[in-house]
């Protein structure tokens, strides 16, 4: 049974991670093979036309001196007396200078243009080079193109040639170079330009994005004329497979592996441009997301089976615990330790069904101990409303007896009747909110007492609008701040004490601000007791501050602004600001 539940779960958690991973990565390759190749065709058929368009330009150039020489009568004529003549005159030679010098101009304005020829057909084998002048051709270390001018037969042509040439007898490297032929036929008259090839290929593998890019150019007969890589790639028929294949777009297998071809031809030249590149450079990111796909679902394989023989081993085990817990709910057996944390599921419950279980063995001690509880708390309350109401009726007595014994009252009395209204005041509904009126008139009453106690030692003024007296707010707020003003500021100051109370309505709040003229707070000492009030702490002389801040904060939830505010020598200011309440409430 134990090994049937691993092969499920296994099942159950590889399949579910493998399948996405195995359809995303094949769909992720088979769609980036499509794209890239499309992407680099088009790319490489940008690169071929912008290649066309330069090659182009350079022969539009080189037409501009055809038309000069061919079209311009006077020069070409008297080039042609030059190298028909036996002798070389006065006239011919400031003829020759002048159009040695506008050719010599031209070839060196140009950095791809080696050299340049004129030829007329004459019995001296004479002809016109850019770079030596008036030449015949036993004195001259280029004469290939001669032998394949002449044998051409043909009507008038332009036509491509790669040659090598030596410049001196001792190279041993000759220096490779492309010949364009421009030649009238019966005239037996050819002007011959030699391009550097290398200013061209230096363009071409400049424009080549992918590493091993191969580019190069095929002339009108199918021969390479301008390439940027040397290296023998393709053979003789497969450059002319190349050419005649229909497509200019395709895939082709040769010595070095399969590569893709793109082709572009010029309608003007006839030129074919070719751009190759290796597969394994064009499908280099298929390829590593197909690896990196294989290595994931590789690792997921091995990470899944060990993952999961963990949580089975585990799982198997939480159960088996579950199993024994509820074999274990009888009273008379031991109930096992709960696990110390949550962790999983399984742990989770356990946690819960001993926690159940230890409730359920438990719930009549607990409902017996709650029960004796509430009997207790049940006297205390009664207690607590008995001896409010026995100290009250008492002090009642007690007014009677000093009446009686002056036959009027005195100021024995008045103290008397002022703590009686004090204690009603104060033990009457103590959860409900009181008028302003009522507040006001209890303090009063509390003064009244300190008065006769201190001999008139201070006085208090009230100061607030009539409106107020009708607004509602928890019973004795100002009593504990007028005996903190008292026992902490006037009873310590020489002299007559003025304390003074002053209610203000701003907007929506109400403003309580108690002054006195008292020997004032220490800077330090005011300090911490504005941190004990933040911080709640109740162990403190100022014992009415802190408890009337702790009930304003049950109260009005932080809604409320509590200020205190000294100068050590001048007095004491505190500001109490809350909520406009207009309703009575508990």
């Amino acid at each position: 049974m134990r090994e049937k539940y691993f092969i499920k779960q296994l099942a159950t958690f590889l399949i579910p991670l493998l399948i996405p991973i195995i359809i995303l990565g094949s769909l992720s390759t088979i769609t980036t093979q499509h794209d890239i190749k499309a992407d680099i065709n088009q790319n490489s058929s940008f690169l071929l036309l912008q290649s066309q368009t330069q090659l182009e330009m350079i022969l539009n150039e080189l037409d501009t001196l055809y038309l000069a020489l061919y079209d311009n009568a006077d020069i070409f004529n008297e080039l042609s007396i030059i190298l028909k003549s036996p002798y070389y005159t006065y006239e011919s030679s400031t003829s020759n200078r002048i159009i040695s010098s506008f050719l010599n101009a031209f070839t060196s304005s140009k950095p791809y243009i080696q050299s340049f020829y004129l030829y007329v057909d004459n019995p001296h084998n004479r002809f016109l080079s850019s770079v030596d002048g008036l030449v015949t051709l036993d004195h001259f270390y280029d004469t290939a193109w001669y032998d394949q001018f002449m044998n051409y037969t043909d009507s008038a042509k332009k036509w491509t040639s790669r040659r090598d040439i030596r410049f001196y007898e001792f190279e041993t490297t000759p220096t490779p170079i492309v010949t364009f032929y421009n030649v009238l036929v019966p005239q037996k008259t050819a002007i011959i330009l030699n391009i550097r090839p290398k200013y061209i290929e230096n363009i071409l593998d400049d424009i080549t994005t992918y590493q091993g890019q191969h580019l190069f150019v095929l002339d009108e007969e199918d021969n390479i004329i301008f390439s940027n890589q040397h290296k023998e790639l393709f053979e003789d028929k497969d450059i002319q497979w190349i050419a005649d294949h229909p497509s200019g777009s395709f895939d082709m297998t040769t010595s070095q592996g399969k590569v893709n071809i793109t082709k572009v031809e010029s309608e003007r030249y006839k030129w074919k441009y070719v751009s190759v590149i290796p597969h394994s450079e064009l499908y280099k990111t298929p390829s590593r997301i197909l690896y990196l796909t294989l290595v994931f679902v590789g690792i997921s394989v091995v990470c899944g089976f060990f993952l999961t023989y963990y949580l089975v081993r585990r799982n198997y085990k939480q159960l088996k615990m579950i199993r024994t817990l509820i074999k274990s709910a009888d009273d008379t057996h031991v109930l096992p330790k709960p696990p110390v944390k949550v962790r999983d599921e399984y742990s989770y419950i356990i946690q819960n069904m001993i926690t159940h279980f230890i409730e359920h063995r438990y719930i009549r001690t607990q409902l017996l101990e709650k029960k004796y509880r509430l009997q207790v708390m049940e006297l205390l309350a009664l207690q607590s409303q008995i001896n409010p109401h026995f100290l009250y009726n008492t002090l009642h007595s007690v007014y009677w007896e000093s009446v009686a014994l002056t036959g009027k009252p005195n100021k024995v009395s008045e103290m008397i009747e002022n703590l009686s209204d004090l204690l009603s005041y104060s033990f009457s509904n103590p959860t409900k909110t009181v008028t302003w009126s009522e507040e006001i008139a209890n303090s009063i009453s509390y003064i009244n007492i300190q008065k006769k106690r201190y001999k008139d030692k201070f006085d208090v003024i009230f100061e607030y609008e009539e409106e107020i007296t009708k607004l509602y707010t928890m019973k004795l707020l100002l009593q504990p701040l007028l005996e903190n003003s008292l026992y902490h500021g006037i009873k310590e100051k020489e002299g007559l004490g003025l304390i003074k109370v002053k209610l203000t309505l701003k907007e929506e709040q109400l403003s309580i601000v108690v002054i006195d003229n008292g020997i004032g707070i220490e800077p330090l000492r005011l300090s911490q007791i504005q941190q004990r009030l933040e911080s709640d702490e109740e162990r403190t002389k100022h014992v009415g501050l802190f408890n009337t801040n702790k009930r304003l904060k049950l109260t009005y939830n932080n809604k409320y602004n509590f200020r205190i505010r000294s100068k050590l020598g001048l007095g004491t200011m505190v500001e109490i600001v809350i909520p406009i309440r207009q309703e009575r409430y508990e």
